[in-house]
């Protein structure tokens, strides 16, 4: 409990440094605002007994409440970050971190949840999204690490200067999101036959 604590004190701050405001919403949710978020991961979420007429859910993540929040109280331009427990219906395993419950705080990727909301140049909450994360685990002292960056466009980019035709970059994407998940001796093995790309674009 020590240890937990020390570390919200580290995360908190960082976020307070940028200028964020905490904002606490509920536990559960209308079941109908957490439908269809979350693709095949909606059967994860606990759904409650009916509440007077209600049909209630425990909440699955703490971003689609953020979003609600924003629209109910038609709010445009806002930092904001939120420290709480969150649930899902799940099969617990601990040595894969797979937990009913668990706290979420930052949700930058796997698990960061600082939000911003509003209109900016592009990509400058991105970067200061990734300055947090690199302020908060440096300011935990867990040694090195190393922040992937995950952007769609990027990809897309690196296709159009390899040579990929439009019509692949589906499939292909499919074939390189595997890659980490495969084992293979060479790059191209998993790329589908039937789709193929430009020799020098899969080198």
């Amino acid at each position: 409990m020590a240890v937990r604590e020390k570390v919200f004190d580290v995360i908190i701050s960082c976020f307070k440094r940028h200028g964020a405001e905490v904002i606490d919403t509920p536990v559960f949710e209308l079941k109908e605002t957490l439908t269809g978020k979350y693709g095949e991961d909606s059967k994860l979420i606990y759904d409650l007994k009916d509440q007077g007429g209600e049909l209630l859910s425990l909440r699955y993540d703490l971003t689609v409440p953020f979003a609600r929040y924003l629209a109910m109280n038609k709010l445009t331009n806002i930092k904001r970050y939120h420290i709480a427990k969150v649930y899902r219906r799940d099969n617990p395993a601990m040595t894969r971190g797979r937990y009913r419950e668990f706290y979420q705080c930052v949700s930058m990727g796997a698990g960061w949840d600082f939000d911003i909301a509003g209109q900016f140049d592009p990509m400058i909450p991105d970067a200061e999204c990734l300055k947090i994360m690199c302020e908060i685990l440096s300011s935990l002292q867990i040694g090195d690490f190393l922040v992937k960056v995950n952007d769609r466009r990027i990809l897309d980019g690196t296709f159009a200067v390899c040579g990929v035709p439009d019509s692949k970059f589906r499939t292909i994407c499919s074939s390189v999101d595997k890659l980490d998940k495969v084992m293979t001796q060479t790059p191209d093995s998993s790329f589908p036959r039937s789709h193929p790309a430009p020799r020098n674009g899969i080198d």
